[in-house]
């Protein structure tokens, strides 16, 4: 071994002695400095989040950063951050190793979030419910729930309205839910009541109408009506009505539904028809006896004057039928 490499060993081992064993400690220890306020954007929050780490081990710095302190505050919340919650954290690591944890008298962790004040929840609602009702000229809605502000998680806020239960009336009071979702992700719902009122041209019977009647353009005429508590079966148009018959009495004013007219029975049970069977090149007729009273459209079994087999047709109008292929 050379002269100089001894000298050089030497001065390495006396420096060494010669540092105190503070500053050796000192190179070893990670400083831990909490912050006073934190923002934070996930459902959990880190070391890293809270903190700022100082030491000169860069790999356990980073290894600190990512330990998982606990669960974040709801949006818009705020919790203070324990000594001790972050104390067993690190008990979990490695015995040796010496943290210095500075914390202030009341550091507080806080949730980024998206505000949505009520007023603007109630016109959202609103905006929504008006909507569905475009089709009718006259609509007033009355949303009679009490919201409070909303706050949301950072992302990509978005929306779903929708009525609870089926539509069995047109407006009265009724349910809606708002679902408030986050990155495609219901986060919030919310249950809003509300009363609609809801105006339209209907046909009404000007007078009553008895059940069997064919009706005619006179027995009807059209009003500005209240059909907030109505199924959304009335009719309008006189066209759709004129020709049919009542299935039962219909009341002075009462809405024309559809399900209170029907097509009027076109054939008689035992009335001789015409029956009309046809290709694109033949056609064949004979006189056959209906089984059956029947309306336009309906399938009814008929027989020949002469004959035993039965054959089902369609009925056309009053005279005809068609074979049923």
């Amino acid at each position: 071994m050379s002269r100089i490499f001894k000298i050089f060993t030497a001065i390495i081992v006396f420096l060494a002695l010669s540092i105190p064993n503070q500053v050796l400690a000192d190179i070893h220890t990670i400083e831990i400095r909490v912050l006073p306020e934190s923002i934070v954007y996930n459902e959990y929050y880190s070391l890293g989040d809270i903190a700022e780490l100082d030491g000169f081990d860069v790999e356990m710095i980073q290894k600190l950063a990512k330990i998982q302190i606990g669960k974040s505050p709801m949006p818009g919340k705020s919790l203070v951050v324990s000594h001790g919650n972050i104390r067993r954290r690190l008990n979990n690591l490695e015995k040796n190793r010496e943290f210095k944890v500075v914390l202030p008298s009341k550091p507080m962790v806080s949730r980024a979030s998206i505000k949505i004040d009520k007023g603007q929840l109630l016109e959202l609602v609103e905006k929504e419910i008006r909507s569905e009702y475009k089709k009718y000229d006259q609509v007033t809605i009355d949303l009679k729930s009490t919201l409070r502000d909303v706050y949301l998680p950072k992302g990509n806020a978005t929306y779903d309205i929708e009525r609870v239960g089926g539509k069995y009336q047109i407006g009265g009071n009724s349910t809606w839910t708002l679902k408030l979702l986050v990155d495609g992700k219901e986060f919030k719902k919310l249950f809003v009541r509300a009363k609609i009122t809801v105006y339209d041209d209907v046909l009404v019977a000007k007078s009553g109408i008895s059940r069997g009647r064919t009706i005619e353009q006179a027995d009807l005429h059209s009003i500005k009506k209240n059909i907030s508590n109505e199924k959304p079966d009335y009719r309008t148009e006189q066209k759709l009505i004129v020709g049919q018959q009542a299935k039962r009495n219909i009341g002075k004013n009462e809405s024309i539904k559809r399900n209170l007219v029907q097509n009027p029975v076109l054939i008689k049970k035992g009335a001789p028809v015409k029956l009309v069977y046809k290709t694109r090149n033949l056609l064949l007729t004979n006189i056959v006896k209906a089984l059956k009273e029947g309306k336009k459209g309906d399938v009814i079994p008929v027989r020949p004057l002469t004959g035993k087999r039965t054959i089902y047709a369609v009925v056309v109008d009053e005279n005809n039928v068609e074979v049923a292929l």
